[in-house]
């Protein structure tokens, strides 16, 4: 279940919004293997960013299975690429940091998440 907070300075519209979300799903989900259920995000404006930035992303996504470091910081560069695209601003202009969280620390639906990679046998209980 990762959350993706976006906080911007001036607030994106609609339009912005949708292809935003979308390009996070797509990304994450491609790289991860998660299904698309899973990924949250929230668009918050008004915000003053530091450093010069107009648009910060953080995300709470899990650790362990297939996410090592290097695939975190593939995932945290095609994020920021693709949020920069999809929300219209310029890449130096975009920050995007991404928090790891082990799969027990969270729940979705009064359950605990399942660890990356057990997401199909977790959702068949959930949903049955």
């Amino acid at each position: 279940m990762p959350v993706y907070n976006i906080a911007s300075r001036q607030p994106l519209s609609y339009d912005a919004r949708r292809r935003t979300a979308d390009a996070i799903a797509d990304i994450h989900c491609g790289l991860t293997g998660a299904p698309p259920e899973f990924v949250n995000v929230i668009f918050m404006h008004g915000h003053p960013l530091k450093g010069g930035h107009d648009l910060n992303v953080i995300c709470n996504v899990r650790s362990g299975g297939n996410r090592n470091a290097e695939l975190t910081e593939t995932l945290r560069q095609k994020i920021r690429e693709g949020v920069a695209v999809s929300a219209g601003i310029v890449l130096d202009k975009v920050e995007a940091t991404l928090v790891g969280f082990p799969a027990s620390w969270a729940m979705e639906g009064g359950e605990i998440l399942p660890e990356p990679g057990e997401e199909d046998s977790w959702l068949a209980r959930s949903q049955g």
